[in-house]
């Protein structure tokens, strides 16, 4: 299964992913959640299978797949869900085997909130049923159209870290792609610092979340740090060795991270870290700290 994942990631982090280029991949997904036994659903939506799951369907799914197989699956997969119902573990496997084939916001499931369990709901409203605008409200303000600037919510941004951190991870000899990894680093590194405990943990609940653990596991903490890098490394980890009971104070755990993104995965040991770690940043810090990357 580990080729379908990291083909999907791969096709997540490029710019216009190609609709011919995730048919197959979807495929691949709705087959292995199918077959999940139904007490494994929620686990697996919350495992790294399930980050990339999402990632997949935000960035892939956004319009109808192409070919008959495709078609065919939606179809054969309809017809089941529609003998079944939503209700009990057949039906929600089905319903997330489905979500690769329809795009946001044209499937419905009445009456969902009575139907679906908090896990799969949450997915579920979050690409079918987005929140709307009550008549008379004041609209948001309009969010600036990218520009590849360092920000937590610009696209081009985020999607730079993602499709730079999957190509160093299948090609770490290219020195063109090492380097501007780097440079994307530091950057992620100032934004880590730039914002409070709260506001860190809303954006990695959020896009940036999943980037951010895809550079940390790449594995280019194993390259030897140039001068500014070594700076940066030195003045992140001194603050944190002299600031007594550092990841509870402010900052903290803002240089937590950072300071990981220049440490190989699996390097990094922390006494009781679901007491010294907010809920947000824990599971993604268990996954970094079991593996393991070849030096």
């Amino acid at each position: 299964m580990s080729w379908l994942l990291q083909q999907a990631e791969a096709l997540a982090g490029q710019p216009a992913p190609a609709p011919n280029d995730a048919a197959p991949l979807a495929l691949g997904f709705s087959r292995f959640v199918e077959a999940c036994p139904g007490d494994f659903l929620e686990p697996l939506l919350g495992s790294p299978f399930g980050r990339i799951f999402k990632l997949f369907l935000e960035r892939c799914c956004t319009q109808g797949l192409p070919g008959n197989e495709a078609e065919q699956r939606k179809q054969e997969l309809s017809q089941k869900l529609r003998l079944s119902g939503f209700q009990g573990p057949e039906g929600q496997g089905l319903l997330l085997a489905l979500m690769p084939f329809f795009p946001p916001q044209n499937l419905k499931v009445e009456d969902a909130a009575a139907k679906l369990p908090g896990w799969l709901l949450e997915l579920y409203k979050l690409r079918y049923e987005p929140p709307t605008i009550a008549w008379g409200s004041q609209a948001p303000q309009a969010q600036a159209a990218p520009s590849g600037e360092p920000s937590f919510s610009d696209r081009i941004f985020l999607n730079r870290i993602l499709g730079l951190s999957n190509l160093y991870y299948i090609d770490p000899e290219d020195q063109e792609i090492l380097q501007e990894l780097r440079q994307v680093r530091l950057q992620a590194i100032d934004l880590l610092i730039s914002v409070n405990r709260d506001q860190l943990g809303q954006h990695f609940s959020g896009d940036f979340g999943d980037r951010y653990w895809a550079m940390a596991q790449s594995g280019v903490q194993k390259e030897a740090l140039d001068a500014r890098e070594a700076a940066k490394r030195d003045e992140i980890q001194q603050w944190l060795s002299r600031t007594p009971n550092s990841l509870h104070q402010d900052g903290g755990i803002q240089r937590f991270a950072a300071a990981l993104l220049f440490n190989i995965p699996g390097s990094v040991q922390l006494a009781n870290p679901d007491q010294n770690l907010p809920a947000w940043f824990l599971e993604g810090f268990k996954r970094y700290t079991s593996m393991a990357v070849a030096a």
